[in-house]
């Protein structure tokens, strides 16, 4: 029969050992949420306010990867269209009805201006790096 020292001894080892199997598991896991929150990090996202017929900035720098995001805070529907030069534009939003957002994501360099197609007074530019 063994002895209740030798006993409570055993115990006291596969306590620390469960322990510290424990603390490396929430160690690794931290670490991989950091990474994440990293990668995260790296991409940002900027909004443009549209409001009083204006886009609030009106020049905007981002970087490839960033989420460019509309916001429609005036009275009526507008549109974020790239100038295409006789293309396709690099982006358009399609109607952004009052109250609501459009998110693009830039992909690629450049420097892109922009207008609003129910209301051409209204310009913009994204520049990409």
């Amino acid at each position: 029969m063994p002895c209740k020292a030798t006993l409570a001894s055993a115990v006291f080892v596969l306590v620390t050992v469960l322990l510290l199997i424990a603390a490396m598991g929430r160690i690794s896991h931290a670490s991989d949420s950091q990474a994440a929150s990293s990668q995260n990090a790296a991409a940002m996202r900027v909004t443009i306010e549209i409001r009083e017929f204006k886009f609030e900035p009106a020049s905007v720098t981002v970087h490839t990867g960033d989420t460019v995001e509309w916001k429609n805070d005036d009275i009526v529907t507008h549109t974020a269209t790239a100038d295409g030069g006789g293309q396709k534009p690099i982006f358009d939003s399609g109607n952004i009805p009052t109250g609501t957002a459009w998110r693009h994501v830039a992909q690629q360099k450049g420097t892109y201006s922009y207008t609003c197609t129910l209301h051409p007074n209204m310009h913009g530019k994204l520049i990409v790096e």
